[in-house]
């Protein structure tokens, strides 16, 4: 079985998390340790890979 791959936004200053597709605003948002926690994965930044902007998986 696949893990579930979601494509995220974070900032690394204050751990927000923009899902996909949401505008990058503080009236559409999430924090790192609640959405990590959702999906089953300790808020790590080593549970996360980065991807190159605008690159899509």
């Amino acid at each position: 079985m696949r893990e579930q791959v979601d494509v995220i936004e974070v900032c690394e200053q204050c751990d927000t998390v923009w899902l996909e597709g949401q505008s990058v605003s503080m009236d559409a948002y999430t924090d790192l340790d609640p959405y990590m926690s959702g999906i089953g994965k300790e808020p790590l930044w080593s549970n996360l890979e980065p991807l190159e902007r605008g690159a899509q998986r």
